[in-house]
C-alpha cells in the first residue's frame, strides 16, 4: 500500500527525472487503481447476492479507501508540477477516483445500515412525538489570527516562516483539532480504522472562513469531487488547505497572513464541516501543532 508521504516523496524525486520515469509512475497508478476497483467490484457482487457486507469485507474496504485517498492526494500534489499531468489526465484521474470512492462509501453505508428482507408489520396509526431539536455542535474559539507583537529580534525578518515556530496563527477563528499529525487508530462498533495523518484535521462549522496562516504565493488551486485544495508556498515552507467548499484565490495570487482563501466544506462521513491542513518543509511533512500559537487556558 502506498501512503501519502510515500507518494509525495516519489513526486519530488520525479521532478528531476525523465519522461520515462513519469510514465512508469502513471502506469503504476493505473494498475493499482484497477486492482482497487476489481476488489471493490468483488465485494459489490457478494453484496448483490447476499444483501450483507461482512466484517472482513468492511476491513478490506477501509484499506482500499486509504489506498484510493493516497492516490487522490498524490494526483493533487503532482498536478501542480509543470509537465507531469496534462489537463485531460487530471480529469480522468479525478473521475475514476471519485467513482471508486463513491462505490466504497455506498458499501460501507450498507455495512452500518444493513437492509432487511422482512416486510414491515402494519401498525395502527399513532400520533408521532414531535422531533427533538438537533443539538448545535459547539466549537471552541481559537487564538486570534493576527499577532499583537513580533519579537524585536525578528522585526525585520517577518518574511521568514521558519522564524515563527509556535507563533503561527490558526487557519480558522473557530473550530477544534479532531485528528492530529502522524499515526492514529479509531476504535468503534465496526472495524478499527488506522492511518497516518500527513497534517492535522479541524472540525468547524460549514462555510467558516479559512485564512492563510502566513504571507506567501498560491502555487496551486485544484478541485476534486466538488471540493477545493489550495497550496501556498512560503519560501522553503508549504501549507496546504483541503476540503474547501469554495476558494477565493487563484494560482499565482499573493496572500497575506489572515487573508481569507476559502471556506470550510462538509465532511460526507460526519455531516459536519472539516478542514485538512498540511505543513511541509521541502519534501518533509511537519506537525502543524508545534507551529501554531498556544491555545489559551479557559
Amino acid at each position: 500500500m502506498f501512503r501519502v508521504k510515500n507518494w509525495l516523496w516519489v513526486g519530488f524525486v520525479l521532478l528531476s527525472g525523465t519522461g520515462f520515469a513519469q510514465d512508469d509512475v502513471k502506469t503504476t497508478l493505473r494498475k493499482e487503481r484497477a486492482q482497487i476497483l476489481n476488489e471493490v467490484n468483488e465485494i459489490q457482487r457478494t453484496y448483490n447476492s447476499t444483501k450483507t457486507v461482512s466484517r472482513e469485507a468492511m476491513v478490506q474496504l477501509t484499506t482500499l479507501n486509504r489506498k484510493i485517498e493516497g492516490q487522490e492526494r498524490f494526483v493533487v500534489s503532482m498536478s501542480r508540477q509543470t509537465g507531469f499531468f496534462n489537463l485531460e489526465e487530471v480529469q480522468d484521474n479525478d473521475r475514476e477516483i471519485s467513482r471508486i470512492k463513491k462505490s466504497i462509501e455506498t458499501l460501507r453505508d450498507h455495512y452500518y445500515h444493513p437492509e432487511t428482507n422482512t416486510p414491515p408489520v402494519a401498525k395502527a396509526p399513532a400520533e408521532e412525538p414531535a422531533p427533538e431539536p438537533v443539538p448545535q455542535r459547539q466549537y471552541p474559539v481559537l487564538p486570534p489570527q493576527h499577532h499583537t507583537t513580533y519579537p524585536v529580534s525578528n522585526a525585520a525578518l517577518t518574511g521568514d516562516f521558519g522564524l515563527y515556530r509556535g507563533q503561527i496563527p490558526y487557519p480558522l477563528d473557530k473550530g477544534t483539532i479532531t485528528q492530529g499529525f502522524g499515526r492514529f487508530k479509531i476504535e468503534g462498533a465496526g472495524p478499527d480504522i488506522v492511518g497516518d495523518n500527513p497534517g492535522c484535521t479541524f472540525a468547524a462549522p460549514v462555510n467558516t472562513p479559512v485564512k492563510a496562516v502566513f504571507e506567501g504565493d498560491v502555487i496551486s488551486v485544484s478541485k476534486l469531487s466538488g471540493l477545493f485544495y489550495v497550496v501556498i508556498r512560503h519560501g522553503r515552507y508549504v501549507t496546504a488547505y483541503s476540503n474547501l467548499a469554495s476558494s477565493s484565490v487563484v494560482k499565482g495570487s499573493k496572500v497575506k497572513a489572515g487573508q481569507v482563501i476559502g471556506s470550510v466544506g462538509r465532511d460526507e462521513e460526519t455531516g459536519y464541516g472539516k478542514l485538512d491542513f498540511i505543513l511541509m518543509l521541502d519534501d518533509k511533512n511537519l506537525d502543524p501543532k508545534a507551529w501554531f500559537l498556544p491555545i489559551p487556558q479557559q
